[in-house]
């Protein structure tokens, strides 16, 4: 099942480098196949000789160490991007996340990636998917918090209430929930939030929030 599982993975993640270094134009993995214009690249692409990787790193945390995290950096907003390397979605819109990390300094704003990849199969655990999650971490330049759920995906879901990634959660600087952005109730992939027209402008308005 897991060799199964890297030749998919391995074939989807060369698909995406290509498709990455031209335009980072995909389809979605939700609800819609409506085609979408192509996506302006991310602003920065970290090259992966440079030293700077060397600022990408993974944890595998719970869902309850998510939340303490969070917690954590209460008095700054804080965005938490839920996405699997199996979403299409997911892939193209979270390089909108190290944009705005790279907006905005981390007494302001502090950003966190949960991938949703580990499947909770009894031969592996969810240490053994940093080498799927690492290659576009890496890509774009993922320079902040990125966990690895321990929780398996299903588990995760269900937590989250969530048919299927992406989601992004943004909390003020109060650490309450401001708002949740996901695609649960979109008829089409065109009808997906963005973090251009939906998540930037909510950030930049809960940043103007000092406490």
């Amino acid at each position: 099942m897991r060799k199964l599982h890297q030749v998919e993975a391995g074939q989807i993640m060369n698909t995406r480098w290509m498709v990455l270094g031209l335009l980072v134009a995909m389809c979605g993995c939700g609800k819609g196949t409506s085609p979408q214009p192509a996506m302006t690249p991310p602003a920065e692409t970290v090259d992966v000789t440079s030293p700077k990787t060397m600022e990408v790193t993974t944890t595998v945390m719970d869902y309850q160490g998510i939340q303490m995290l969070v917690e954590s950096y209460r008095g700054k907003v804080v965005i938490v991007d839920y996405w699997s390397t199996f979403c299409q979605p997911c892939i193209r819109e979270l390089p909108g996340l190290v944009e705005l990390h790279n907006k905005y300094p981390g007494t302001d704003v502090k950003c966190i990636t949960v991938s949703l990849d580990y499947a909770g199969y009894p031969d592996e655990g969810p240490e053994t998917y940093k080498d799927d999650v690492m290659p576009f971490l890496l890509q774009v330049g993922a320079t902040f918090d990125n966990i690895i759920a321990a929780d398996d995906s299903d588990t995760m879901l269900k937590k989250l209430e969530l048919a299927a990634p992406p989601a992004v959660l943004v909390y003020g600087r109060d650490g309450k929930l401001a708002k949740r952005f996901d695609n649960e109730d979109a008829a089409s992939e065109a009808e997906g939030f963005t973090y251009h027209d939906d998540i930037s402008p909510l950030v930049a308005e809960l940043v103007k929030a000092k406490p």
